[in-house]
């Protein structure tokens, strides 16, 4: 049989049923057979995952530290669950884009967390990756973005629609559409997070450390933390990122800076924690990703996905930036709704779109965070960081020095090199 997408590596070698490797130490050992009711809508509400779809695809996917049996075992379990989406080419040569989508209310997890009636995603985060692959920007776009949006999947174009009625209107492939129809840009490659999936995976890297500036107890999720640092895994972790009434001012747009700052946290923890050269904790990641992940078929392929991970692994953390996409919540025609800041939305567009650089205000962590400082006692950290910690997305050309980056003001976020606290309600 000819493969559309050409000729096989080893490790899609092992994903053919017929080469199925048989064991004989178990999962990262030598193989043998193969070549090498409804519940609140706040507790509905999925404010987490999407980013740790990219992190997990990203961490968990380094081919020589995957032994033929587990790639077989995490692979084929990537395939059966994957979707079409999209219509362009994928290709992870000069700069490409990943669009991680969380689920509310996914169907594989049942009523677990609560019956809305409807899957909603509710969290969605773009990451482009520069034509270097030496930076990359991590778009969250809130989930009641009012937006046009594209036909798809057999429904009709809509006006003005909050962003997370996308995915009920088509699934996957039309919340593709949707980022694709704002942003101008193309997206090959997407991964669809559930609650579940947090859990397992924060539990199979042995818990992410996050910081809150003080005590936090919202009987809405049940999260329950003192002030301070934390290393939250499993419910915590979950609680932590669908908490709400707990952080900043109450807002999603609140949410959105938790999430970043487990993201950050997720990402240094895997590069500095050897994550990648450890075969158990590296198979236990990518299993957790494989049962509760789904992907695009364009990013289900390992070699695919062996090509992000390598392209991420010569990224500095500092040079890796999240931010939410411009928007008010202020606009008397769309009340409880996020309305675009056109004009700040396509700068940044344009910025990314060019891999041009630029960098955040100071203190521009957004709404639930603010930059960590140390407890009593301890160091205290560098004046400031360097500019590459507060760069996004700016080519290096071996022959020419690198523009100085602009300022993108109105644009919140941090990079991943910076680390935050989620501000307290009332703290």
């Amino acid at each position: 049989m000819t493969d559309p997408d050409g000729p096989q590596s080893a490790f899609d070698d092992v994903l053919d049923p017929r080469r199925r490797p048989s064991v004989v130490s178990g999962p990262g050992f030598r193989v043998s057979g193969a070549r090498h009711g409804r519940g609140r809508r706040d507790l509905g509400v999925s404010q987490l995952v999407s980013g740790v779809g990219i992190a997990a695809a990203v961490a968990v996917m380094s081919a020589t530290s995957l032994s033929a049996y587990a790639a077989y075992d995490v692979g084929h379990g990537f395939q059966q669950r994957a979707v079409d989406v999209g219509s362009g080419v994928a290709s992870t040569e000069g700069a490409f884009n990943v669009l991680a989508i969380g689920a509310d209310n996914d169907p594989s997890q049942g009523t677990a967390y609560g019956d809305r009636g409807a899957t909603l995603n509710d969290s969605n985060v773009l990451l482009h990756v520069s034509a270097d692959h030496t930076h990359a920007v991590a778009i969250s776009f809130p989930r009641d973005l009012v937006l046009d949006q594209p036909a798809c999947s057999g429904a009709p174009a809509v006006q003005d629609t909050p962003l997370n009625q996308a995915y009920g209107r088509g699934g996957m492939d039309c919340v593709v559409s949707t980022i694709e129809h704002t942003t101008g840009m193309d997206v090959p490659y997407a991964a669809q997070v559930s609650f579940a999936g947090v859990i397992r995976m924060s539990d199979a890297v042995g818990g992410v450390p996050v910081c809150v500036t003080d005590a936090v107890d919202d009987p809405y999720t049940g999260l329950q933390l003192a002030a301070g640092e934390h290393t939250v895994s499993g419910k915590t972790a979950l609680a932590f990122l669908r908490d709400r009434h707990g952080v900043g001012d109450g807002s999603d747009l609140s949410r959105i800076s938790s999430l970043q700052q487990f993201l950050s946290s997720l990402l240094r923890k895997v590069k500095h924690e050897g994550t990648l050269g450890d075969p158990a904790k590296l198979y236990g990641l990518a299993k957790a990703a494989s049962q509760n992940i789904t992907l695009s078929t364009s990013l289900a392929k390992p070699s695919t996905m062996v090509d992000i991970a390598r392209a991420f692994e010569g990224i500095d953390l500092g040079d890796i930036t999240f931010v939410q996409y411009p928007g008010s919540v202020d606009d008397p025609a769309f009340p409880g709704k996020v309305v675009p800041d056109r004009a700040t939305a396509d700068r940044l567009i344009r910025a990314v779109r060019a891999d041009r650089p630029f960098s955040l205000d100071a203190g521009a962590t957004g709404r639930g965070a603010t930059e960590e400082t140390p407890a009593a006692g301890t160091d205290a950290p560098a004046a400031a960081p360097a500019p590459s910690e507060r760069t996004a997305t700016a080519p290096r050309a071996a022959s020419t020095p690198s523009a100085s980056p602009r300022e993108m003001s109105g644009v919140t976020g941090q990079t991943a090199a910076q680390k935050t606290c989620a501000v307290a309600a009332g703290g």
